[in-house]
């Protein structure tokens, strides 16, 4: 099972296996089949995922998520992509990092460096606590309601954080540094985007069937202008859909939280299919054409270019297809 696991070509067919599973019951055996409630499409503290995540490579070689840059036209953005697993990693790699930004090198520092069956064993067993405690909505109620009734003590926003940190959530962190600057002798008149995308969908991508309008980002924000990025079945070959993810920073500066100990919470935002439009190498073409929701998806990505240098940073927690009306996602509780 692991070794299955560990391969590339096992994880697509077993990631579109499950889609296709948890879509055929939601059609037909959940309450909320008509419509849909949400559904999956990447989340890391699903060991599979995850794996893709510390497979993180240039190329598909590996079978992981693929990371690009201008570099390809001689530029010099720059970015990488690190999985976080668990509190004690994050901690951990938040003092690598500033160890790193003060000239202080360790080892070499490259990240952290997950052996891929001890992190199966670890997110398994995370999946397993959270399973065996389940908090009912009264007693979540209450504990909200407590929490309100001294919002003004310091005390109990460090205890706030403190169940924030029992709760800690898996997550990627894409960061780097983007230069808009042209490169000398180059072709090109504009530098300066860094990129990310997911695996690909076994067997041409998963499909919608037109019962989703839209995508659900579980994320944090530096407050840059960011797009999400679809490719999609399509007889144009090229195409890509984008929309823009233009999100305030999720945490201000003037919250109350120390991050070596915790990253923080998180934001989610609906993007809507009808919003997204049709681009062909990195530009919007001239003419459009409407993504509907009767899609095949082949992969998700992630895209800065927003024309400033500096550098950034994009946590990323899931990415699921949702049904969005006026009254919020569907078959939320």
């Amino acid at each position: 099972f692991r070794n299955a696991l560990v391969s590339s070509t096992a994880r697509r067919l077993r990631r579109w296996m499950k889609f296709q599973g948890d879509l055929t019951r939601k059609r037909w055996l959940e309450p909320d089949r008509d419509p849909n409630g949400p559904i999956t499409l990447f989340d890391f503290s699903n060991p599979m995922d995850a794996m893709d995540a510390v497979l993180v490579d240039e190329t598909a070689k590996k079978g992981g998520w693929r990371i690009s840059d201008d570099s390809v036209i001689g530029g010099a953005s720059k970015a990488n992509l690190q999985l976080i697993a668990t509190l004690e990693d994050y901690r951990k790699y938040f003092r690598l990092e500033q160890n790193k930004h003060l000239g202080v090198s360790e080892d070499g520092h490259k990240g952290l460096q997950y052996d891929l069956k001890e992190l199966e064993e670890i997110l398994l067993a995370a999946q397993s606590r959270k399973n065996s405690q389940p908090q009912t909505q009264q007693q979540q109620q209450k504990d909200e309601e407590d929490a309100s009734d001294n919002d003004d003590s310091d005390d109990n926003r460090k205890d706030h954080v403190s169940a924030e940190v029992d709760e800690f959530t898996p997550f990627v962190r894409w960061h780097g540094h983007i230069d808009t600057t042209v490169p000398e002798n180059s072709k090109v008149n504009r530098s300066g985007f860094c990129a990310i995308r997911s695996p690909d969908f076994a067997f041409r991508g998963v499909d919608l069937d037109g019962r989703y309008n839209g995508l659900e980002v579980t994320c944090r924000s530096d407050g840059r202008h960011y797009a999400l990025r679809l490719q999609v079945e399509t007889m144009i070959p090229g195409d890509i859909f984008q929309c823009s993810l233009s999100i305030p920073p999720t945490i201000q500066p003037d919250e109350n939280f120390d991050e070596s100990l915790h990253p923080g919470r998180f934001d989610s935002s609906v993007f809507l299919f009808r919003h997204f439009f049709v681009t062909a190498g990195g530009k919007m073409r001239a003419r459009q054409r409407e993504l509907d929701t009767t899609i095949r998806i082949q992969n998700v990505g992630l895209t800065l270019m927003d024309g400033m240098s500096g550098d950034f940073q994009f946590d990323l927690v899931r990415i699921r297809a949702v049904n969005f009306n006026e009254t919020g996602i569907h078959g939320e509780h």
